[in-house]
């Protein structure tokens, strides 16, 4: 069965998270979350084929000097749902002139932000 390539790949820079997860960023509600991180896209991609969350890496038909900078990356598998995964861009590397092999670590706070319950918690100590 042929399924019509019809997923959107996001590449963005200067989002200011990374995988310590030391800081995150709390939204409201899943459209909130999809408008802010897709006004930080610097380069979008449409009509792709399916991509895989596990497999942890994206071939993107650009150069790699152009994706140096960026630090993140969304994508939305639209044949199979509206669901957007969200992930940490690891490495870029060089596969041709015109095709680089993006490397990702699904960001797990960003992605699944909406399928957990914050409960109450005790902040110890803190520094202003």
């Amino acid at each position: 069965m042929y399924i019509n390539p019809n997923s959107t790949i996001k590449i963005l820079q200067s989002v200011p998270l990374d995988n310590t997860y030391e800081h995150t960023i709390y939204f409201a509600n899943s459209a909130t979350q999809s408008s802010y991180f897709s006004g930080l896209a610097k380069y979008t991609f449409e009509a792709q084929s399916y991509q895989r969350v596990k497999r942890g890496y994206i071939r993107i038909a650009r150069k790699a000097d152009d994706l140096y900078n960026c630090n993140y990356l969304m994508f939305q598998n639209t044949n199979f749902g509206s669901k957007w995964f969200y992930a940490f861009i690891k490495s870029v590397e060089y596969i041709n002139v015109g095709v680089s092999e993006i490397e990702f670590e699904i960001d797990v706070m960003q992605t699944w932000h909406f399928n957990y319950n914050l409960q109450q918690c005790f902040v110890e100590r803190e520094h202003s």
